[in-house]
């Protein structure tokens, strides 16, 4: 069963647990509700024994025999209690509790069997879980300083908010006392920076299809008031089935809390210009800076090179400031990728706006992307005045600034991240 943050503050689980003592068991009744855990020797809850409030910073220890979970440990009284209950319940108690408190002990749950990246702060493995014989990405981080122990719970919340088929799931959160580890859904698949070097040609349809997929995702999260920031290549991984999956959440950051959490991030080459323009960081953005990314990423998979194709990071990054670029190519994507890319946010359309387009030019293949975006944005009665719409041309070279990830990484390392954040 799968759960999001808001199922599990809704839905209420009530099982029967055993206190096993020398002489005599014990049974209890236990119910999970919103913010605690409570167990009683009566149905109806009215003098509970036991009660634990669940917050994101509770601590949670399972009991694991012969690769088996059989039950849990329980603070009382300054002690630890054990109980045990049927595995499917404690199973069930599990998947719930994953999505809102920390778990100890991640040795006794899972087995390394590689690494698949690794950096400055910490490393992805895959990893064996023994009671669901499935594998995972685990990305243990370790906290050096109070910084990077705030980065990693707003990634871990942010996470937890979303639960759908195109972004990474994350499961639970193991803590130990200077790491936290990121359970992750293991995704067999290639990232679209390595496949668009290896498979260099893609038809206009597949181009279509990963962008609906990635709309569909960036509507989703959207809609929950969480801005991404940092869409690129090598943050989307194909799976072998043809799902697109967003990963990296570690630069994201829910809508409201942009200039108070590095209001100038992201990666060179594929951040909007009003992120970058943003002097003092007073001037407030919105999601409108993921849809830029996008068209970027459509850019790359169109022709290959960057919308700032230069010989310099520097270079790029001031070619990305100013949006000068240069689109000389026909074709209904790239008149799509264009409007993608509007300097000014006022004239870029939604994520909403973005996927109906798509699924229009699905639909039919002589569908006018510009006569959609003369009537949606009344183009010709514009009065944009914050940013000017015709990009300043600029030499287009290859470039020489490469970004690097690993298919599993699920998010870049805060040692990269470090990197992206623009002083």
């Amino acid at each position: 069963m799968q759960f999001n943050s808001k199922q599990n503050v809704q839905q209420i689980l009530h099982f029967t647990v055993i206190r096993k003592h020398f002489f005599l068991d014990r049974f209890y009744y236990l119910k999970l509700e919103k913010e605690f855990i409570i167990m009683s020797s009566e149905k109806d809850f009215k003098n509970p024994k036991y009660n634990l409030q669940l917050s994101s910073e509770t601590e949670f220890e399972w009991i694991i025999r012969n690769q088996q979970l059989v039950g849990f440990l329980f603070p009382y009284k300054n002690k630890i209690k054990e109980f045990y209950a049927d595995k499917s319940h404690l199973n069930d108690l599990k998947s719930r509790l994953g999505k809102i408190l920390l778990f100890k002990s991640l040795l006794i749950h899972y087995k390394f069997l590689q690494y698949l990246d690794q950096g400055a702060f910490g490393s992805v493995s895959l990893q064996y879980n023994f009671t669901t014989e499935n594998k995972f990405a685990i990305k243990t981080l370790t906290v050096s300083n109070k910084y990077l122990l705030k980065y990693i719970m707003n990634e871990i919340t942010i996470l937890r908010s979303l639960d759908h088929p195109n972004i990474l799931k994350l499961y639970e959160v193991f803590k130990t006392n200077s790491t936290y580890s990121l359970v992750t859904e293991f995704i067999d698949g290639k990232n679209l920076k390595q496949l668009s070097n290896d498979c260099p040609l893609m038809q206009d349809n597949s181009i279509l299809d990963l962008l609906k997929q990635l709309f569909e995702a960036l509507c989703f999260i959207h809609r929950n008031n969480i801005i991404h920031r940092d869409i690129k290549l090598a943050n989307l991984i194909l799976q072998q089935d043809g799902v697109l999956k967003i990963i990296d959440f570690g630069l994201a950051c829910f809508d409201g809390e942009q200039l108070k959490n590095h209001p100038k991030c992201g990666t060179p080459g594929y951040c909007a210009p009003e992120i970058l323009q943003n002097v003092g960081n007073k001037n407030q953005y919105d999601s409108k800076v993921d849809v830029f990314s996008a068209g970027c990423v459509l850019q790359k998979l169109l022709i290959f090179k960057s919308l700032f194709e230069t010989e310099t990071l520097k270079e790029v990054q001031k070619k990305n400031k100013n949006c000068s670029f240069q689109i000389k190519e026909k074709g209904r994507l790239f008149d799509l990728m264009k409007i993608l890319v509007k300097q000014n946010p006022q004239d870029r359309p939604t994520s909403k706006q973005v996927l109906q387009l798509i699924q229009n030019m699905i639909d039919d293949v002589s569908f006018d992307v510009n006569t959609w975006y003369r009537n949606t944005f009344n183009w010709n009665q514009s009065t944009s005045i914050l940013f000017s719409n015709t990009p300043k041309n600029g030499n287009i070279s290859k470039s020489l600034f490469k970004t690097q990830s690993t298919p599993n990484s699920s998010m870049q390392f805060i040692s990269s991240t470090m990197n992206k954040i623009i002083k």
